[in-house]
């Protein structure tokens, strides 16, 4: 088996070399490329593999099968078995995730040693990164806790040390997981006394690299906590958005960054009073409507077929369900939300006759058997629909 030299571990910070080809497998246009030596990580332990470029090609992904790591190029690439190429990191990339790895070695360690919560499984987003741990749902309290631990390790600025041993010595370490089986050789990853835990990945050096690590909040998730966190620039960059955003809010309050918490509150619970008093007064309307067009000389037409130029996709059913009340079925349609509502004085089975003719005309909804809501993405579609479901409404 060909050997790979694996410089992400012994160079951590190597951005650029050269490397020979040893095997190039796969296809002219996307070879798979086997290396003398490497700065790539592939993926493995949680962690998304390592890109960048190999003789001028960007790199498609990077794995390790049966103890060979394979460079899947997205390109083709004139190479053979000897050939030198020049390997470029995608640092950026790398420093993202071994900070938020690290990150999550340290949250892990401190979840476990404030709240006896092991982590179970780990997952680095684009975005975020999430931890599930054992035990109760971790409270915004925890959390602000657990955060504040971080920051004194950080402070601190606790070592990130790798020890490279065989596993009959792993004795000699308090791991805080059991670590993979049939492996010759272990990297235990040390964070100075405070955590111990088998890894593959890569690393910070110190705990300082992390920067900040902010905690986003817990949520159930099987019987668990599932923990979201982001840890240096993403953290850095998560801050200074929250901090804009709070800060334009406030202007638009007219109050402090302080006191923009309670301001907000307080115009919630108004906006609800207030939302709750406009479903009411529009329920009021269309009953009114509705008894006014029955008294008219014509009475309540059936069919009928109301269309509102101003009105939302709510206030076109109260009106629907008014009509139909009053016994007479109907089509009303909200414009500005391109939705149409249909309702019937009895049970006629609305939603079984009208979707079909919906999903015809290139809709979206669904009903009972006494009313049916369907929206459009744009008008010539919705009135395909109005024709169509007027003439079964009058069938």
């Amino acid at each position: 088996m060909s050997e790979t030299l694996r410089l992400y571990y012994t160079q951590p910070r190597l951005r650029e070399t050269e490397a020979a080809a040893l095997e190039v497998l796969g296809t002219p246009a996307a070879p798979v490329l086997i290396l003398d030596r490497t700065i790539f990580y592939p993926e493995g332990g949680g962690q998304p593999c390592d890109l960048g470029t190999i003789g001028g090609v960007a790199l498609d992904s990077v794995v390790e099968e049966g103890g060979q790591v394979l460079h899947r190029l997205s390109g083709a690439l004139d190479a053979e078995p000897g050939t030198s190429l020049p390997l470029v990191l995608d640092w950026a990339r790398r420093e993202d995730h071994r900070t938020q790895h690290s990150a999550q070695h340290l949250l892990s360690a401190v979840l476990l040693r404030l709240f006896d919560a092991p982590t179970v499984s780990f997952h680095l987003g684009a975005e975020r990164s999430t931890i599930d741990v054992e035990g109760k749902l971790l409270s915004d309290e925890d959390l602000a806790e657990a955060e504040a631990a971080i920051e004194e390790v950080i402070a601190e600025d606790y070592p990130f040390v790798t020890h490279l041993c065989p596993p009959e010595e792993l004795g000699s370490f308090p791991l805080r997981k059991r670590p993979p089986e049939g492996e010759e050789q272990l990297r235990i990853v040390e964070i100075d006394g405070l955590d111990y835990s088998p890894c593959c990945g890569t690393h910070v050096a110190s705990a300082l690299e992390l920067r900040l690590v902010k905690l986003l909040g817990a949520e159930k998730y099987k019987g668990m906590s599932r923990v979201s966190f982001v840890a240096g620039r993403r953290a850095l960059a998560d801050y200074g958005s929250v901090s804009r955003i709070a800060r334009a809010s406030a202007r638009a309050f007219a109050v402090s960054v302080g006191e923009l918490e309670e301001k907000a509150r307080r115009s919630v619970e108004r906006l609800k009073t207030l939302e709750a008093s406009l479903a009411a007064l529009s329920r009021e309307r269309a009953t009114l409507e509705a008894s006014l067009a029955a008294a008219s000389p014509g009475g309540l037409a059936s069919p009928a077929l109301l269309r509102f130029a101003d009105r939302d996709a709510q206030a076109a059913f109260e009106s629907a369900r008014a009509y139909a009340e009053l016994g007479a079925a109907v089509l009303a349609v909200s414009m500005p939300e391109l939705t149409a509502v249909a309702a019937a004085p009895r049970a006629s089975g609305l939603g079984e006759r009208l979707k079909p003719l919906a999903q015809a005309a290139g809709g979206k909804g669904g009903g009972g058997p006494a009313s049916f809501r369907a929206s459009f993405s744009d008008s010539l579609s919705l009135e395909s629909f109005v024709a169509s479901a007027l003439t079964e409404l009058g069938r």
